[in-house]
């Protein structure tokens, strides 16, 4: 019972949250862009986490997930430089750098492998 509550429990905060910014909106401060750019990113990220705890996606697939989540960081990253918002590109620097590092290591981890 306590197992498959943690399990469930994580993706709880996304969800209140995407309801708080239906509900409140988006504030007059944040530009449009950023929003719809990381709800996409965040998105991409919650259905990748959904699959490898729910489902046992393939390897082609857990790879083209991890693409999608690097291009939607480098958009992210080009957005931010324009629009010279410094946490938005620290930001999406680092999430770029993860991810494109652990796609390496899933990529070198399955060479190995065969």
């Amino acid at each position: 019972m306590t197992n498959s509550f943690s399990k469930y429990i994580k993706y709880i905060p996304p969800l209140i949250l995407i309801f708080k910014l239906i509900y409140f909106g988006i504030p007059e401060y944040v530009k449009p862009v950023f929003v719809y750019e990381y709800i996409i990113f965040f998105g991409v990220s919650y259905f990748f986490a959904i699959l490898q705890d729910f489902f046992n996606p393939s390897k082609i697939t857990d790879i083209l997930l991890r693409v999608a989540m690097i291009i939607c960081s480098l958009i992210l990253l080009i957005t931010s430089i324009y629009y010279t918002e410094t946490f938005s590109i620290i930001f999406s620097t680092i999430m770029f750098v993860a991810i494109s590092f652990s796609l390496y290591l899933e990529i070198k981890s399955n060479k190995q492998q065969d």
